[in-house]
């Protein structure tokens, strides 16, 4: 399942994102080098100097379902990221998130589900969601545990998620 297919309702997906700050480009380009690159190895076997691949895994100003994401805050920065492990069968709680998040999914599938119009989008490896700000959903596993790393940008003292409160 292509990233760029599955998150964007206008296709292909590579939309303009001027909000990402050197510091999370520098949080997405440690979890590339986390999730496995075997150039340094390979150029050491050879002799060649190391260089490093760059793949731009997404680039966007809205969420997955279509919403814009609204300006960043002027507080100071904090970067925090998160790995879950969601157990098979497991349907989370409704939420919100007050700060902008991008997801990877590491492995398993999961479905995310907008509350308001029960809009689903499904997931699976190697995806990238750029999450909801605001609006409640909820993640939904199938017969697999699903693995993900979250990254938040957000402000100091900003919770990370906050319960909708209706389930």
């Amino acid at each position: 399942m292509a990233p760029s297919s599955t998150i964007s309702p206008y296709g292909p997906l590579i939309m303009k994102l001027r909000w990402v700050s050197v510091t999370f480009r520098a949080a997405v380009a440690a979890a590339s080098i986390v999730v496995g690159t075997t150039t340094p190895a390979l150029a050491q076997q050879t002799g060649a100097p190391a260089r490093a691949v760059e793949t731009v895994l997404l680039q966007t100003m809205r969420a997955w379902d279509g919403s814009p994401y609204r300006a960043y805050p002027t507080a100071r920065p904090e970067v925090t990221v998160v790995r879950y492990r969601i157990p098979p069968h497991a349907v989370l709680p409704w939420h919100t998130h007050p700060s902008i998040n991008i997801g990877y999914v590491l492995s398993g599938h999961l479905t995310a589900v907008r509350r308001s119009d029960g809009k689903r989008l499904k997931l699976g490896p190697g995806d990238v969601v750029p999450e909801m700000v605001g609006g409640a959903h909820r993640g939904e596993t199938g017969d697999e545990t699903a693995e993900l790393i979250v990254f938040y940008a957000g402000t100091p003292g900003t919770p990370l998620t906050v319960a909708d409160g209706e389930d």
